[in-house]
């Protein structure tokens, strides 16, 4: 990626037009350019771009996911094209080969024969740049102090702090290639095989604690997923059946973070280590088919598939401190086995001209067959407790039925409903089995061919056999606590949605509203209820043939409220929390001015507000301050056609965004005496970033029919 300072920035500009106009000055006639490098090429067309833009400001949000993180001129490059050889066709995609963000994809083959395709992606994420650290990273795995260091009880008296910061962004970078293809063995039958590789590497912020100081670390990771997937598949007129294997290789480069503790620390404990997520492999052997009873109007389908998820990796000794004596550890190595059974059926039917119906059943069953075993327990690197806790093979078995219709009622009117049950059985959790029935409505309005309106509502209630309070002390949690995923719940929502378009002109409308509340009517202590509603809009509207008009709009408000115990026993607080969100914003488009000028202009504002209050039954209310974001963001794109293959394009993109968060905010890394924090500051940037370019397409049209090969029937 190429970045420069503003001045070479408007010198890349300066260039760009200056090419663009010579392009446009002495184009060539290209009407029947057929690519030279390919000689047995029958048709050929293909789009080129290149431009710049220029960045006014650094900002790590503004550039996330895009690449436009830092202040200067970055080239953008891209280009598309197909290929047409008699029966064979290839296609080709490149998109911002100039910026961290870029993307290329190839693919082609032989319809009805075979095909084949490539990807290749890199995704940058950008999370904060104004963090400052003293650790330094000395190796894959390991943050040093620096030279010089005097370690200290509190950040107030670490001597050697602001001469040893250093800025360290946090945010990291993913890669993703991806290959496959099909081939036909026979009339019906085909072989298809796919290849993943997900790459992610960088910094994310860790925690290291000792005893009740803690440290924010710039923890280096290195991630690596490798899938593949090979699938035979039969096809006849009523039905199709499908074999395939699946299998995923879960790397780690770091399997430990290691760091040198900057406070004041026990003889031999000078060193921190933590196991960071193990290395895994799943695999998993399926068999899915359907079929079609045309007599009947009738459709089954089936998925069965068994699965095994293995981790062998190392384990790390229970403490780097050797002055320490501890018991051996009980194996070496975890080899953890979770085997996995998913079963899904599903039958839909229309027994009636006027009425369908459809039944579903779903299996998930996880059996972990890790062994069991006792471990011994350190504390922060210095004492040796001499007591012992197992390791929690957790397993689950979730199973869901349900039945669902719908009926016409009138030719405008269609009335439906459903009915779902989910049994839920667990080991080792306070909660053994567990219900939930849902059921829901709905009626379908169709005045006309242009109008819908749907109004949906329904109910779930999620039902215990018991909660298990000797379980939750075990684990050393107030047996009064009822944890939300698990607790009784009662869940009542309603829907109704609008959506219309007017004939023989573009105009087009849609409203939605949301509505949903729970309830958790016998939770003592925990999440006790909540409540969302959403609310959204949207409208384009034609000026005339080549213009138009759109706005947007939407609104959610989400509230909940929870119970607590500072005493470990009945509750003597409250909190309740309240998030709002409210998005605007419309642009305008206009086509074909004076038949070869477009204007694109589009304004977006969105405004988010949580507010946090706690309650102490003998203090009262004590609210947090509140958390508050604002984002503006402005674009406004030209495009110019010098002729049907020559196009000019000019962009201007404005944002704002601004972050109010008490967590951030004025935490330099010594605000807090026992903890050493890296100093994020909450996001506040004005940013404006302005790109010209120009397109220049060459050869001839190809049949996008036969280059196509994006219709996958699967």
């Amino acid at each position: 990626m190429g970045r420069a300072t503003p001045l070479t920035g408007y010198l890349f500009v300066a260039v760009t037009v200056t090419f663009a106009a010579t392009a446009i000055a002495a184009e060539p006639d290209t009407s029947s350019w057929v690519c030279q490098y390919c000689p047995f090429a029958a048709g050929y067309e293909a789009d080129y771009s290149a431009g710049v833009s220029v960045v006014s400001d650094d900002a790590a949000r503004f550039g996330d996911a895009n690449g436009y993180d830092e202040e200067g001129a970055y080239l953008d490059l891209r280009g598309s094209g197909a290929l047409l050889s008699g029966a064979y066709r290839a296609r080709w995609l490149i998109e911002d080969l100039g910026l961290d963000s870029r993307h290329v994809a190839l693919d082609g083959g032989r319809p009805g024969l075979f095909d084949w395709r490539l990807d290749y992606r890199e995704l940058p994420q950008h999370l904060f740049d104004t963090t400052r650290t003293v650790f330094e990273q000395t190796a894959a795995d390991g943050l040093t102090l620096p030279s010089g260091w005097v370690r200290a009880p509190t950040t107030g008296d670490f001597t050697a702090l602001d001469a040893s910061l250093a800025d360290r962004n946090i945010g990291s970078k993913r890669r993703g290639l991806t290959m496959g293809g099909r081939y036909m063995l026979a009339d019906g039958l085909r072989l298809s095989a796919d290849y993943r590789r997900r790459e992610r590497d960088g910094l994310r912020i860790g925690s290291g604690s000792y005893f009740t100081q803690s440290s924010l670390l710039p923890a280096p990771f290195d991630y690596a997923t490798d899938e593949a997937e090979l699938e035979l598949r039969y096809a006849a007129t009523d039905g199709d059946l499908r074999l395939s294997y699946f299998a995923s290789f879960f790397r780690n480069g770091n399997l430990a973070l290691r760091w040198q503790t900057p406070f004041t620390s026990a003889v031999g404990a000078e060193t921190g280590v933590q196991a960071q997520p193990p290395e895994n492999s799943f695999h998993q052997l399926a068999l899915a088919g359907s079929y079609r009873f045309s007599g009947y109007d009738t459709v089954v389908a089936f998925n069965v598939a068994g699965g095994r998820m293995e981790q062998d990796d190392g384990l790390l000794p229970y403490t780097g401190n050797t002055s320490l004596s501890a018991a051996p550890l009980p194996r070496q190595r975890l080899d953890g086995r979770v085997d996995t059974t998913n079963v899904a059926l599903t039958l839909t039917s229309r027994p009636i001209d006027k009425g369908r119906v459809s039944f579903t059943y779903r299996l998930d069953d996880r059996d972990n067959r890790t062994s069991v075993d006792a471990w011994n327990r350190i504390i922060v690197d210095t004492f040796n407790s001499g007591e012992t806790e197992t390791n929690v093979p957790y397993s689950f078995r979730k199973s869901r039925l349900g039945a669902s219709g719908s009926y016409d009622l009138l030719q405008s009117v269609t009335v439906s409903g459903g009915f779902d049950r989910v049994d839920t059985d667990r080991d080792f959790q306070e909660v053994a089995s567990q219900t939930e029935d849902s059921g829901w409505g709905m009626l379908r309005w169709q005045p006309s061919s242009f109008i819908d309106i749907r109004a949906k509502g329904g109910a779930s209630e999620r039902d215990i056999n018991r909660y298990d309070e000797d379980v939750a002390a075990g684990l050393g949690q107030n047996p009064l606590l009822r944890k939300y995923n698990l607790a009784y719940r009662y869940r009542r929502f309603g829907e109704v949605s609008v959506t219309a378009s007017l004939p023989e002109k573009p105009v087009s409308m849609s409203i939605r509203a949301l509505y949903a509340e729970d309830e958790y009517t016998k939770s003592r202590l925990g999440l006790t209820g909540g409540d969302d509603l959403r609310v959204s809009g949207d409208l384009s509207f034609p000026l005339t043939a080549n213009r138009y008009f759109y706005i947007h709009g939407g609104y959610e408000d989400i509230e909940s409220d929870q119970l607590g115990s500072e005493q470990f026993g009945a509750p003597d607080w409250s909190a309740r929390i309240a998030d709002n969100f409210l998005t605007a914003g419309g642009g305008l488009h206009l086509r074909q001015i004076r038949d070869r000028v477009d204007v694109t202009l589009d304004y977006t504002r969105a405004v988010g507000r949580t507010e946090i209050s706690t309650n102490a039954f003998s203090a009262g209310e004590s609210p947090f301050p509140d958390l508050e974001s604002t984002l503006d963001s402005l674009r406004l794109q030209l495009t110019w056609r010098k002729s049907p293959r020559l196009s000019v394009n000019a962009g201007v993109r404005y944002e704002a965004f601004t972050v109010e968060d008490w967590a951030l905010e004025g935490v330099m890394p010594d605000t807090v005496p026992v903890l050493l924090s890296l100093g994020a500051e909450p996001y506040d940037y004005d940013v404006i970033l302005v790109g010209v370019g120009f397109t220049w397409q060459v050869g001839g049209q190809v049949d996008a029919s036969v280059a196509d090969s994006s219709d996958r029937d699967d």
